[in-house]
């Protein structure tokens, strides 16, 4: 597999979640930076035993969503500004993959509506081409292709080098651009994606991921905590 390399940053103070009421009464959750501070990150697909893409997907509260933006940055934008106070009604559209929008007099925040969007966007992707059972290779090839083509995905071919060695990569242009590629590096090695039996959380089985095609759960502590409850019924 072609190593997927992304150079992006996250805000060191994380992100603060709240609301914002518009104009017209309704009220918005968004998630804001706590401060300018940035560290610079180097995200690099080079296995599937922990994609950044399924860390996104199985995310289901809001506070899951405000831990990824502080674990590994937002999705489209490397550079988002705060302000005292946001001004001004936020302007945003859902949808697929098409690249949402977000501005007017507003501070670039993040949306959290749009994000949950972006997540439930990339999980319908794993579903209709990773799913167990997706055998068709012929339709994955031409849904990805344009999928891709579609989502305006942006990689660039790129060589870097390291410990004297040169290495050829792709260089997404952003972290959604790189997680839409993480599900393409995943069919190119053969992965399937399937739901824990205990938790529910997707997860991937196959070359590259450090699972047996036929593994049931995500974890070794989910299929100890199976185990127990399999046993405490039985006991029951």
């Amino acid at each position: 597999m072609i190593p997927i390399r992304l150079n992006w940053q996250r805000h060191t103070d994380g992100f603060q979640l709240r609301d914002f009421r518009q104009s017209n009464g309704l009220t918005v959750k968004i998630a804001e930076p706590r401060s300018r501070r940035t560290d610079a990150l180097l995200h690099e697909a080079i296995n599937l035993e922990d994609p950044i893409v399924l860390r996104l997907v199985n995310c289901e509260t809001d506070a899951d969503y405000i831990t990824f933006l502080n674990r590994f940055g937002a999705l489209e934008q490397k550079d988002i500004s705060t302000s005292d106070e946001i001004i001004g009604d936020l302007e945003y559209t859902l949808g697929s993959f098409d690249k949402p929008r977000s501005g007017g007099a507003v501070a670039n925040v993040i949306i959290l509506n749009v994000l949950r969007d972006r997540a439930l966007s990339l999980e319908g992707l794993i579903k209709e081409t990773l799913w167990t059972g997706r055998v068709d290779t012929a339709y994955r090839v031409r849904f990805l292709n344009e999928l891709m083509d579609h989502a305006e995905v942006v990689v660039h071919p790129h060589f870097v080098h390291a410990a004297d060695k040169m290495r050829f990569v792709l260089q997404a242009a952003t972290l959604f651009d790189f997680m839409v590629m993480e599900v393409t590096a995943a069919h190119e090695a053969e992965a399937v994606a399937t739901s824990c039996e205990h938790c529910r959380r997707i997860f991937l089985t196959g070359s590259l991921t450090g699972r047996r095609s036929h593994a049931k759960y995500c974890s070794d502590r989910c299929r100890v905590a199976a185990m127990r409850a399999r046993n405490a019924a039985k006991e029951g």
